[in-house]
Order: structure tokens, then C-alpha cells, then sequence
């Protein structure tokens, strides 16, 4: 064991794997910071290229990517009051407030070390989870990868929010797309619609970009001419100073955040987007002054910043160790992996240990490189963010082109991007939740999988399935979620119709 440590340790501090996760972490800072350009459309444009890399030198710098990205994203929401991605939404509500007093620059270094306190918290949940879970996951069967599977669809009821109805909607459309292609088990085509290409499926990675970036781009472009173009001075922000008695005195905050972020993180299928909020909501609720929540309070933007990165190690922890993704950057990090002839699940850790510890080391090294470039790059956000929303968007749709055509060289992989950028534009105006239906479409070949071969196992029986105790926890954990969901939706809707009393 100490020989494959020292292994991976020498493979990972050599020049090509510490360059990766340098420009990752730096990359994913200057897109997370630039409104549009989120983590997820990085992660989907730039998954591609890593395609051709080693795996650890690949992976490593998607990492890279994920944790800069994750805190990138708070300083245009400090700043103008704009969130690069949406688990920093919550992040908006205190730090342009402080932004306005002329202390932005303390926002953005509070949000810094809360996000290195959160990513610390991740990064050990998955060193020490990860191994721990993996033996447990040998011993998994068919039947109870249906159910963890299940449960984990259960989860779009949470990514839906308040409606139920569009997260269903959407996991109906990955459902339908997933289906797509030749049976896994006869390998007879189905809904292939007389198109060959079909046959084999459809790409994540083209689906992905599509959706994610894509219609990004057409969802801004059409209030590129409206939007009145913000000129941030070079002064905006203010003094770069906090006092470490600032962060004591919130640690039980952001050691609470943390802990959130890393808990709702190792659930399938929740994300960053939130933890957040539910890490700020429960920062109000603890906190002596809830009043002064929304007015610029640094505890405001230490408790979402804490929480979000906290989720980038724990969410890794059900991609590598079951298969499943806990989030959509985990399904592009997956999709790398098998792009690379890695399949994610307990035998990875078994196969490939010295590949598997580096990836650990990777993910702290990383957490140090943010600490690095963030704290040196203060000053260089103003002028990034200048730049003209008009010329990133060109450079995206040229990014988008060129990573579709580039992962087979096949020009119907174009065509299914532009489709999904379509579909994707749509359901951005309709207000339907993508991360539902891409979890969905990478999760129901899964699904269908393990309960065939367990209907297989079992000469057809589904009584089968409730012979297992872990099968039937899972099958009970899904119940209930939907049964909360459920609840959830009645008592919002009847609060809408409630009659309002006149005479009080």
C-alpha cells in the first residue's frame, strides 16, 4: 500500500500532471467568474479535449476545472451582481450588497477561504468515504443497483424545486433519449427511427455541450442588444482586507456549510446549486441576527461558498465508487473516465489503486492552487470581466463546434449538439431544469440494465428485488422521498389558493 502511495504521489508532482491542474484550477476560475460562462458549459466543452490525454493528467485537470469553476463563479456575483453559475446564486444576496459599500475585494476573500475550508471538507469526505463505501459496493448485485439507481432518480424531485410536473417532464426526455439505440441485451435497434447513427446511441459529450453551453449562448443572445453593457471600474474592489478575527468568529458557519455541502453532495443527483441555498437558509436561521441577512453580511456569503465547494469532492464519491453521478459536472467527469477505458465503480478502485490515489492527491493539490491563484488574481477580475459579452459568445459557439466535431470526427455528433441546443434553449424558456434530464439519460441505460439482468438472475421473479435488505432500504428511502415530494406540492399549491381573509 505504501508503495502504490509513493507511486502515485511521484506521478502526480511530476511537470505534465501539476500543469494540468494549474491551468484547470485557473481556467475553471475565468470562466466560473464570467457570467454565462458557467462550470458545467466548461466541463462540456473542454471534457473532450481530455479525451486524448493520459487519465491521470486528463482527469486531474477536470478537477482542476470543477473547483475553480465552483468558486469562480462568486466573484461576478460579488461584483455586478451576476452568479457565473448557479450555485452561486445564493451568494448574490449579501456579497453585491457589500459590493455597493465598497467591499467587494472582503467579499470575494471571504469567499475564498470559506470555499477553501468547504473544498477541504469535500476532499476528506472522498479520500476516507470513497475506500470505505467501495467494500460495500463489491458486494452489490443487480438487485441493488436497481434500487440505489431508483432512489437516485428520485432525486429530480429535489432538482425540480417547487414543480414537480417539469422535473418530470425533463427525466422523461433523458429517459426517452437514453432508450435510444440498440437493446443492451438482444441488441435489437430501438427507436432509432430508420436513422443508422442511432443505432449506437446518442453521446453524452454532444448532448451535453448542447444543452449546457449551446443554449446558453442562445438564450444571451437574445437580450445581447437590450442589455446595457457594465463597465466595472478599477476601483470596485474597494480594500482587499480581512481581518482573521472576521472568519473565527463565523467558523461554526462555514464548518456547518461544509459539513452540508459534503452531506447533500454524496446524494445522486442534488449538486451544489442546493446546498447552497440550504446551507444560507440554515446560516440565517442559527444566526443572533437574522434582520441583517440580505443587507451585506459577510456570514451571507461565507455559508453558500462554504457549502458549494464542499460538494465538488463529496460529489465524486457515488461517481467513482457506484457509477452514479452525484451532479452534472460528475456526469462529464464519468464520461472522461470512460473515454479513457476506465469504468467507474468499485473494481476501479481495486484495478487502477495507484491511479485512484492520484486522483486523491490531485484533488488537494488543486485546493492549494486555488488558494494560490485566487489570492494572487484579486485584482485581475475587474478587467475580465470588461471583456464584451458579444466576443465570448462567438468564441463559445466556436468551442461548442469544434469539441462535437473533434471527440469522433463524425458529423452527425454536430447535429445531435445543435439539436440539444435547441431543445435545450426551449426548456431554458419554459423554465424546465436541464440537470434532470441529463442525470436521467445517463442513469436509465443503467437502470434498465441492472433489472434485466436481475429479472435474468432471478428466472423473471420481481419478488426477488425484495429479498435483498439493501434493495428494499433503498426501495423504501425512494418511497419516501416521493411520498415528501408529494407533500411538498400539495401544501405549496393549496397555500397559492388559500382564500385571503377580507375583514382581517
Amino acid at each position: 500500500m505504501l508503495a502504490d502511495i509513493g507511486q502515485a504521489f511521484s506521478n502526480v508532482m511530476s511537470f505534465e500532471p501539476m500543469l494540468a491542474i494549474f491551468v484547470g484550477v485557473g481556467g475553471g476560475l475565468l470562466i466560473g467568474a464570467i457570467p454565462g460562462l458557467s462550470v458545467t458549459m466548461a466541463m462540456a466543452l473542454l471534457a473532450p479535449i481530455t479525451f486524448f490525454m493520459d487519465p491521470l493528467i486528463g482527469i486531474s485537470f477536470l478537477i482542476g476545472l470543477f473547483k475553480g469553476g465552483t468558486y469562480g463563479g462568486s466573484i461576478s456575483a460579488i461584483l455586478i451582481g451576476t452568479p457565473g453559475t448557479a450555485a452561486n446564486a445564493a451568494t448574490i444576496l449579501d456579497g453585491y450588497e457589500m459590493a455597493k459599500r465598497g467591499e467587494a475585494g472582503k467579499a470575494i476573500l471571504g469567499g475564498l477561504y470559506a470555499s477553501l475550508i468547504g473544498d477541504f471538507a469535500g476532499s476528506i469526505a472522498l479520500v476516507f468515504g470513497a475506500p470505505l463505501l467501495a467494500l460495500v459496493a463489491l458486494r452489490f448485485g443487480f438487485p441493488e443497483y436497481f434500487a440505489l439507481i431508483l432512489f437516485s432518480l428520485t432525486m429530480v424531485c429535489y432538482i425540480s424545486g417547487n414543480s414537480l410536473s417539469k422535473g418530470i417532464f425533463a427525466a422523461s426526455i433523458g429517459l426517452f433519449l437514453g432508450l435510444i439505440g440498440s437493446d443492451p441485451i438482444g441488441g435489437v435497434p430501438r427507436l432509432t427511427f430508420g436513422i443508422s447513427k442511432l443505432q449506437s446511441g446518442i453521446s453524452v459529450v454532444p448532448l451535453a455541450i448542447g444543452l449546457f453551453a449551446l443554449s446558453e449562448v442562445l438564450v444571451r443572445a437574445e437580450t445581447l442588444r437590450s442589455e446595457k453593457f457594465r463597465h466595472i471600474g478599477k476601483d470596485a474592489l474597494g480594500s482587499i482586507q480581512l481581518k482573521f478575527s472576521e472568519i473565527l468568529v463565523n467558523v461554526r458557519t462555514i464548518l456547518r456549510s461544509s459539513a452540508i455541502g459534503t452531506l447533500i453532495g454524496a446524494l445522486p443527483g442534488i449538486g451544489s446549486e442546493t446546498s447552497s441555498w440550504v446551507a444560507y437558509g440554515l446560516a440565517k436561521r442559527a444566526s443572533k441576527t437574522p434582520e441583517e441577512f440580505g443587507t451585506g453580511k459577510l456570514e451571507g456569503v461565507l455559508a453558500p461558498e462554504a457549502a458549494n465547494n464542499a460538494v465538488c469532492g463529496s460529489a465524486m464519491i457515488p461517481m467513482l465508487v457506484f457509477g452514479i453521478p452525484g451532479d452534472v459536472v460528475t456526469v462529464l467527469l464519468m464520461s472522461a473516465l470512460i473515454a479513457q477505458g476506465l469504468n467507474p465503480g468499485p473494481s476501479l478502485i481495486e484495478d487502477n489503486r495507484v491511479l485512484f490515489l492520484g486522483l486523491f492527491i490531485s484533488v488537494f493539490i488543486a485546493t492549494c492552487f486555488l488558494f494560490l491563484i485566487g489570492r494572487l488574481s484579486l485584482k485581475l477580475w475587474v478587467r475580465i470581466l470588461n471583456i464584451p459579452p458579444a466576443l465570448l459568445y462567438g468564441v463559445v459557439v466556436v468551442l461548442c463546434i469544434v469539441g462535437t466535431y473533434g471527440i469522433n470526427s463524425d458529423f452527425f455528433d454536430l447535429v445531435v449538439m445543435v439539436f440539444a441546443g435547441l431543445l435545450g434553449y426551449l426548456m431554458r424558456r419554459f423554465d424546465v431544469g436541464l440537470p434532470p434530464l441529463i442525470l436521467t439519460f445517463v442513469l436509465s441505460s443503467l437502470l434498465e440494465n441492472s433489472f434485466r439482468r436481475g429479472m435474468i438472475q432471478a428466472d423473471g421473479n420481481i419478488l426477488f428485488f425484495l429479498e435483498r435488505p439493501i434493495a428494499v432500504a433503498f426501495i423504501v428511502l425512494t418511497i419516501l422521498v416521493l411520498l415528501g415530494t408529494a407533500y411538498r406540492t400539495i401544501k405549496s399549491r393549496k397555500n397559492e389558493y388559500e382564500p385571503v381573509d377580507m375583514e382581517r
